[in-house]
Parts: C-alpha cells; sequence; structure tokens
C-alpha cells in the first residue's frame, strides 16, 4: 500500500476581476459628473462713486401702445378696432402726431398665421421694423 503524503489540491476560487473593473470605472464617472469644484470666493465690500449730473439709476417704464389680435381675427390699435388692410395708415396716423411710438403685438395663441403676417406687412408699410414691436401672444380667457 502506498501513503500519499500530500495534501490534495483545493481549486482556488475565481474572483471575476473583469466585472469588478467595469463596476470601478462606473463610479469613477459618477463621481467626477457629480463633483462640484468650489473656489473660495472673497468678499469684500465696494463703495461705488455717485453722479448727480448723471440723473437717477431707475429708468422710467417704457410706454408701448398695443397692438391686439383675438382669434376671431378682430384688429385693435390702442383698443380702437382697425381693419386689417387699413392697419398701415392708422399707425402712419399714429407716428406722424407721436414720432417716438413704441409698439408691442398682443395676440392669441389660437390667431392664424396668415392674420399675423397681414399685420407684420402692415408694419413694414408704416415704418417700423419688426423686431422693434415684441410680441406676446397668449391663451384666450374664454378658456
Amino acid at each position: 500500500m502506498h501513503l500519499n503524503l500530500r495534501p490534495k489540491r483545493r481549486p482556488v476560487p475565481a474572483i471575476p476581476i473583469v466585472s469588478l473593473i467595469d463596476i470601478m470605472l462606473i463610479l469613477l464617472i459618477f463621481f467626477v459628473a457629480t463633483t462640484t469644484f468650489r473656489e473660495k470666493k472673497v468678499q469684500m465690500k465696494i463703495n461705488l462713486p455717485e453722479s448727480k449730473s448723471m440723473g437717477s439709476a431707475e429708468s422710467s417704464p417704457e410706454v408701448r401702445k398695443a397692438i391686439t389680435l383675438t382669434k376671431t381675427k378682430e384688429l385693435f390699435l390702442d383698443g380702437n378696432p382697425v381693419e386689417i388692410e387699413k392697419l398701415a395708415e392708422s399707425l402712419m396716423k399714429m407716428k406722424v402726431a407721436n414720432p417716438s411710438l413704441k409698439l408691442e403685438l398682443e395676440a392669441d395663441t389660437e390667431t392664424a398665421l396668415g392674420v399675423l403676417m397681414k399685420v407684420w406687412d402692415g408694419l413694414r408699410a408704416a415704418g417700423f421694423s419688426i423686431n422693434d414691436v415684441p410680441a406676446r401672444i397668449q391663451r384666450s380667457e374664454g378658456k
């Protein structure tokens, strides 16, 4: 009989390192993306100079005449009803009376694009730049 004095080799448990590397990479990307680097902010009290000859810092609110366009294709210029075809003529009269006239367009969200194009054509014909006329598009109060 032959005695085997060497112990049997046990299999070494394998740790899947490849999946651990993937997890570590994902964690690294997460921490890099979510970390905020803050710089030290120095706060100082500064007294700014004041000038009485340059006027006040507050500006007076700008007053604009409204061009209102409803979803039923009704057009109002400063609250007065106007036909779309006569908009340019009415705007020219207002501009002659007040050369520093500023306008704004108020339209309903359901206003047809063709009607808006006619209003913009009237503005151009009266000598106004469309870029100088801000538009406020709102949903009608009926809904």
